[in-house]
């Protein structure tokens, strides 16, 4: 008797699915390395800094002994104060520089919008000490600068001001960070269609009312985003203020990588380092709640 298909029982022909795995398991890479690269290493300055210091190791007892001289420190508030007027000078200009950049290639590159965008982000592959030491050059006593404003009659002496300074070390981070600030600040305008500008323009909008109440709104998340994320960076560099920042330059960075390095006071240095995160965090917790007061941290567009 010969065996019909359509008779067999439903068991048998239902194909069983293979299992798949869970969203658990599928993000279990994101979290253990961020359990291994940041939870890890962030618990172990937490135990270092309560702990007594030696000469590069620490042991009990438990104290606080390390916070209690970063505060009382007037060295470190010095270089505190150095660090928060270069990021601010760092992060303002680097904002205010992107953000005609940024316009422009949305709005009015056209064809040339995507080979400056491949160049903005092949200097990103640039060698950072490189380019430290290029600006080191340009702006030395006997560089580039100096010698032309010479030549030019401008000066009869080099201008010492140009290197090993504050302002060196924000003209060269504010050089590193510009293009990260760029391809930020245009992904935000992204969304923005100019169709958006042309009826604020068909209502009587001029330009810079248009930049105030269409551009800016639209790109304040973007900006906060670019501003911090430049302010951190750069207020906690010590490579640029160890090379140009001379004595006015140096940064709250450079004495955290003393600490470790030369000192070996581990405590300290643990110490140091989170209390310039607390800070950092601070700052991004005030930054986003006046976003969120002045409704402005998230902008739903309308197609």
């Amino acid at each position: 008797m010969e065996l019909q298909h359509d008779r067999l029982p439903a068991v048998l022909t239902t194909r069983v699915p293979r299992p798949r795995p869970g969203p658990a398991l599928l993000t279990l890479p994101a979290v253990a390395g961020v359990l291994v690269f940041f939870a890890a290493p962030l618990v172990t300055f937490v135990f270092y800094s309560v702990l007594t210091a030696g000469l590069y190791r620490v042991s009990r007892p438990w104290t606080l002994h390390a916070y209690h001289e970063v505060l009382s420190s007037s060295v470190n508030a010095t270089l505190a104060t150095n660090s928060l007027i270069i990021g601010l000078c760092c992060a303002t200009a680097t904002v205010l520089a992107g953000l005609p950049i940024a316009y422009w290639l949305r709005f009015l590159a056209g064809r040339l919008r995507y080979p400056v965008l491949f160049l903005l982000t092949a200097t990103m592959f640039a060698s950072y000490l490189v380019r430290i030491y290029a600006w080191r050059t340009l702006l030395g006593a006997d560089g580039i600068v100096n010698s032309a404003l010479e030549r030019l009659g401008l000066i009869h002496h080099p201008l010492s001001f140009l290197v090993f300074s504050r302002f060196a070390v924000t003209v060269a981070l504010a050089h590193i960070f510009l293009p990260i600030v760029v391809l930020t600040l245009y992904a935000g305008l992204r969304p923005l269609e100019p169709s958006y500008l042309e009826v604020a323009q068909d209502l009587g909008a001029g330009g810079c009312r248009r930049w105030w109440k269409v551009v800016l709104p639209a790109l304040a998340a973007p900006i906060a985003t670019a501003f911090l994320f430049v302010f951190a960076l750069a207020s906690a560099d010590w490579v640029s203020s160890e090379f140009l920042g001379g004595i006015s330059g140096q940064l709250f960075g450079l004495q955290i990588a003393l600490t470790f390095r030369e000192s070996g006071d581990f405590a300290q240095g643990a110490a140091m380092s989170l209390l310039a995160l607390a800070s950092l965090a601070v700052c991004f917790l005030l930054v986003r709640l006046a976003l969120r007061l002045a409704g402005l941290n998230r902008l739903a567009w309308v197609a």
